[in-house]
């Protein structure tokens, strides 16, 4: 019917893209989606997330984790196999196919939720580590966050909710590891239904699963929030006192020399605030020339509201790190904005006409920085050196920059170790903590600025500061010797 790229053979006759997805071993045995928990139930004493499809992945006989391990090493077969067959597919079978990846996306997300839980399950917390009346330790988010690379803080929201998922909507996630739900439509089941009770929840959650689906998690939304209004007309205040605690005030990088501000505010202040903004910008957009975008005029009507139209009156520190070349005009490498990323080379000379400067030394084939001016005080120097050397939080993944960031000895003082640039790294203060538990992560620092975490379980994890993988250490090539670089503040 189709080759298949390892050489394996291919599917028996007649047996269609959407028949491999249904092969034995690409599911579980049919018991662990039936018998589901009955709505309302809370998870029993010994469950991993209070539902027989957890069980049944991991009952006390499972099988040793080298064959779940390969198990999913068949599924890494069948979908290659899926791959190679996709293009004979028609219309008609590539929607089946689609819907059967949709089903099994969820049965694999609510697999995910389950390993979670079971990971904080295996985690319990540690009181002398301020975790007391905490369900899980903080030490299984970090070493999800290291092993699948990503960040601390977004693993950490993920075990919170996966946790809170398996004990208060039990049904929910049987549902959704069994294929009968997708996760855009728990994830909406779980967030509308917090402030509910206990047995209030259990009854919207009944109530949603007995139904259909709807057609689409607007109509799905829109029917629990009237159910949650029946339940309790209070609700709607109680879900706004609460998100009101969480207004707040954001910055992420874009691409470009670009960043995008946001603010989550109550809905009155946003509109309030975005009608000002609109009706200056509208006006402005009266003047004679003026080119710029309607949205283009929103944002510089922003800037000017925050700053004052005379921005010279407005100090903000800012750290930049330019080539001399490109200060010069000599070339156009991109500067570097300490806590963003690169700039244009043309920014970082508009913010260097008014600027304090400081030289630094760095080498020119790796940018590895060798020397700071202003060598006055040994500390301070050696602190800006680190600082600028590893700009962030040296835990896997971490994002917290040096400016947050404590400066801590590898080995610590109190045993022998010395203030030195091999000694010391950036640690944010949840993850200088995490270091410092008795069960907690072991650090060392094989030579400077190059780290190895070790976590509870044994596993290590490689931090190199020094090998600049962003790109975002200028560092002039042209040149066999160090090469002086300014930075400015």
């Amino acid at each position: 019917m189709f080759d298949t790229p390892d050489g394996r053979d291919p599917p028996s006759h007649g047996e269609s893209v959407c028949q491999l997805l249904d092969r034995p071993f690409f599911g579980l045995s049919p018991q662990a989606t039936q018998n589901r928990p009955a709505a309302g139930r809370g998870p029993a004493a010994g469950d991993v997330a209070g539902s027989s499809f957890a069980t049944a992945v991991l009952s006390s006989d499972r099988p040793p984790t080298e064959n779940l391990l390969g198990r999913l090493g068949s599924v890494d077969g069948v979908f290659d196999e899926v791959l190679a067959g996709l293009a004979g597919c028609d219309a008609s079978e590539t929607l089946a196919l689609a819907a059967r990846l949709a089903r099994l996306t969820a049965r694999l997300e609510g697999l995910t939720v389950h390993t979670h839980v079971h990971l904080a399950r295996q985690r319990p917390p540690n009181p002398a580590a301020g975790e007391a009346g905490e369900p899980y330790s903080s030490v299984a988010a970090d070493e999800l966050a290291a092993e699948l690379g990503q960040s601390p803080r977004t693993m950490s929201s993920r075990l919170a909710t996966a946790w809170d998922i398996a004990h208060d909507l039990p049904v929910a996630l049987a549902d959704l590891a069994a294929g009968l739900l997708d996760h855009t439509r728990l994830a909406a089941l779980h967030g509308l239904t917090v402030c509910l009770t206990a047995r209030q929840r259990a009854f919207v959650e009944a109530t949603m699963l007995a139904g259909s689906r709807l057609a689409s998690p607007p109509q799905w939304r829109r029917k629990i929030h009237r159910l949650v209004a029946r339940l309790d007309p209070d609700a709607a205040a109680k879900r706004r006192r609460r998100a009101h605690t969480e207004r707040r005030v954001a910055i992420d990088a874009l691409d470009d020399g670009m960043a995008c501000l946001t603010a989550v505010l109550s809905a009155e202040d946003s509109q309030a605030i975005y009608d000002r903004i609109n009706q200056i910008a509208r006006t402005d957009a009266r003047t004679d020339g003026d080119s710029r975008s309607i949205d283009a005029r929103r944002a510089d009507v922003l800037a000017a509201l925050l700053l004052g139209n005379r921005r010279e009156h407005v100090t903000v520190e800012l750290q930049v790190i330019a080539c001399v070349g490109t200060l010069a005009s000599l070339d156009e490498n991109p500067a570097e904005l300490v806590g963003y990323g690169p700039i244009p080379a043309s920014v970082g000379r508009a913010l260097a006409a008014d600027a304090h400067w400081r030289r630094v030394l760095t080498d020119p084939e790796t940018g590895t920085v060798l020397d700071l001016g202003h060598r006055r005080v040994p500390t301070p120097a050696l602190a800006r050196l680190v600082r600028h050397q590893q700009t962030r939080c040296v835990f896997p993944g971490c994002g917290m920059p040096a400016t947050h960031a404590d400066l801590d000895h590898t080995v610590a003082h109190t045993h022998g170790g010395r203030t030195a640039l091999d000694n010391l790294g950036l640690l944010c203060r949840r993850h200088h903590r995490a270091k410092h538990r008795r069960d907690g992560w072991r650090l060392d620092q094989l030579q400077p600025g190059v780290f190895t975490w070790t976590s509870p379980t044994g596993r290590t994890y490689r931090v190199d500061s020094t090998s600049d993988e962003e790109g975002g250490r200028p560092a002039d090539n042209t040149h066999s010797r160090p090469t002086s670089n300014s930075a400015f503040g």
